[in-house]
């Protein structure tokens, strides 16, 4: 019966802790997403596809989500660009498992929609 329980007991903390790395996952993904369409949009309205402020207005959306950008980048020519923006998501839950993640990375492009 005890060792039943202590089955039980590691099964569901397990559980939580994939449930909250699934969860991690999807707000980095969601954080680069929102981080790459707010410096893409930046980009736009400045109209200098080159050298705008895309970069700094990506890395102020990931902070308020609070994630951090770790990369930026902006491959543009004269009359198109994509933006393409990293950010590190803390994993949670916070636990003290060997081989755990601490942190997801996520990685989103954006850029102006084609002219037809």
């Amino acid at each position: 019966m005890a060792g039943t329980a202590v089955l039980l007991v590691a099964a569901t903390a397990m559980t939580i802790c994939l449930v909250g790395w699934l969860g991690s996952i999807r707000r980095a993904a969601q954080v680069a997403d929102l981080a790459a369409l707010a410096g893409a949009r930046a980009q736009v309205a400045t109209g200098r596809l080159r050298a705008g402020p895309g970069c700094a207005v990506a890395a102020a959306t990931a902070r308020a989500n609070h994630a951090e950008m770790t990369s930026c980048s902006v491959d543009a020519t004269e009359v198109d660009f994509v933006m393409a923006v990293t950010v590190r998501v803390e994993a949670r839950p916070r636990v003290q498992i060997p081989q755990a993640p601490r942190f997801v990375y996520r990685t989103a492009r954006a850029g102006p929609a084609a002219q037809r």
